[in-house]
Order: C-alpha cells, then sequence, then structure tokens
C-alpha cells in the first residue's frame, strides 16, 4: 500500500497535531460536548459491533430522526503503522449534531471508536471501513433506534467517511428520506484513484449504489479547500446518479475538510429539506 499518501490524509484529519491525545483526552473531547449541549451518551449493540451514541433526550415519536455518522477518526500513527484505536481526536460529526437545534437527533460513531468488542480489529479503520458487515451493523443500529425511540424514518448526516456509510446503508433501507454529506467520501473507487492508493479490498464504493440512491433527495457540502476529499469526487459521483433529480451540491468555499463546517453549520441547516425545532 502507498503508505506515505495515506497518511498524509489522515495527518489532515486529526489536524496537524504534534502530540497525539490519548484515548482519555480523546473521550473527554467527546465528553465535554456531551455535557455543554445536554446529550446522553448511549452505547448501542449490534451484532458484530458496539456503536457508540449520543442523543437528545427529547421524544422522537411519529417524527423524522437526523442521525450523524463520524469520519474515519484517527487510523494512522506513522507512516507505516495503524493506531490501536481509531478513536476521534477531532469528532467533526459529533460538533455538528451538537449545535442542530432539532432535538430529534442522534450521533453515532464507528466501530470501535470509544469502545472495544472482539470484532474489532485494525481491517475496520482501514481497508474493510466500509465493508458489507460494517454497513449491515449501521442498519441494525437504526432498526434499534427505530424500536426504542418510535421515529418513522431517517435522515442520514455523514461527515467525510461517515459519508460513506450514510449513503451504503440509505442504500439499503426504506425509511431513509434524505442524505446528506459533510465533505463526504462518496465515491471512494475515485478517491483511491485521485490520491494514488491501493485499493480499499473488502469495502464497498456507495457510488456503485446509483441505482438505489437515484431517487432519494441528497444535498452533499463541499470544502472548497478540501484536499482530502475534492469537488471532483462529487463530480464523480453525480455522473453515476446521471438520472437523479433530487441531488444537490453547496460548496463552503472557506472550508478545509476540517475546518469551517462548526461555523456554517447553522446556516447550512436552514438549506435542509426537513428542519425540526419542536420540542
Amino acid at each position: 500500500m502507498i503508505r506515505s499518501a495515506f497518511l498524509s490524509i489522515f495527518i489532515l484529519l486529526w489536524g496537524g497535531c504534534t502530540t497525539i491525545p490519548s484515548l482519555t483526552e480523546r473521550q473527554n473531547t467527546l465528553d465535554s460536548i456531551a455535557a455543554n449541549h445536554h446529550l446522553q451518551s448511549n452505547i448501542i449493540s449490534t451484532t458484530r459491533f458496539p456503536l457508540y451514541a449520543l442523543s437528545d433526550t427529547y421524544e422522537c415519536e411519529n417524527r423524522q430522526m437526523r442521525v450523524y455518522i463520524e469520519g474515519d477518526g484517527f487510523a494512522w500513527v506513522t507512516r507505516s503503522r495503524l493506531s490501536d484505536d481509531p478513536t476521534p481526536i477531532n469528532p467533526v460529526a459529533a460538533k455538528l449534531m451538537s449545535i442542530d437545534p432539532s432535538h430529534c437527533k442522534m450521533y453515532l460513531a464507528r466501530p470501535c471508536q470509544y469502545t472495544r468488542a472482539a470484532g474489532c480489529k485494525s481491517d475496520y479503520w482501514d481497508t474493510r471501513r466500509f465493508s458489507s458487515e460494517v454497513v449491515e451493523s449501521y442498519g441494525e443500529a437504526l432498526r434499534n433506534i427505530k424500536q426504542d425511540f418510535h421515529n418513522t424514518s431517517f435522515s442520514l448526516i455523514g461527515y467525510s467517511g461517515g459519508g460513506a456509510i450514510a449513503a451504503l446503508t440509505a442504500a439499503k433501507r426504506k425509511d431513509v428520506t434524505e442524505l446528506i454529506t459533510v465533505a463526504g467520501n462518496i465515491d471512494t473507487d475515485g478517491w483511491i484513484k485521485y490520491h494514488s492508493l491501493s485499493p480499499l479490498e473488502g469495502s464497498l464504493n456507495p457510488a456503485d449504489e446509483f441505482q438505489s440512491l437515484s431517487e432519494l433527495p441528497q444535498i452533499h457540502f463541499i470544502g472548497g479547500k478540501d484536499s482530502v476529499i475534492p469537488w471532483e469526487m462529487y463530480e464523480n459521483y453525480k455522473r453515476r446518479m446521471e438520472r437523479s433529480v433530487n441531488l444537490k451540491a453547496v460548496i463552503c468555499e472557506e472550508c478545509t475538510h476540517t475546518q469551517g463546517w462548526i461555523e456554517r453549520w447553522p446556516e447550512y441547516l436552514r438549506q435542509l429539506p426537513t428542519q425540526d425545532t419542536q420540542k
């Protein structure tokens, strides 16, 4: 695998820190977000992976729930060594969820972030991060959420690699009413080619699900200064979705892959098809 290019992407993802925060410090970052915004933490069990979750305390019965899915997290330590734990240093999706005024919302981390299980092998934050078993875990989690919260549908909002998970999950379900990505990796094959990386063996490509996704309302927020997942990835995806009349792209000219989104998110939320601020 072409490690140097692969690592450079993840250096960008955790902001170029010179000192890597410990796992405890990374957990404290998320705990602080939860405390400041009165969110409850929980573990959602699935057959293969427990998924760490944050949610609001209000009722969701007969309403749409917004589910935010985290990015790939801290996957690499050095040019040749995977991280022992992919828990994010900068949990962008959690920050976006925390400032969403909707009271029917949930944050889902990725497998092995903030929690460990027997199935937590490094493949699941490396080449198999978008594998069928990972996607099935999110489908199972949504079924469990629906049973507990009695919501009618989901709006899936994925940041970075979480955008791939959101798209792949939406393609398998009838109760996802909109797909939203923020700096989302929605054409993983194109992303690999763009960065001259080795294939993600065992992973699925969201762009291959164009038939299932073509009728789904979608908004993709793209950073004008994002060198990790640039505009070209959306163009690749759009070509596959040529029959879609529900596809929209919004460019944040000043946004990089990790910077600018939190500041602009309140404005962007007003552009979403559904707005739920009911208490």
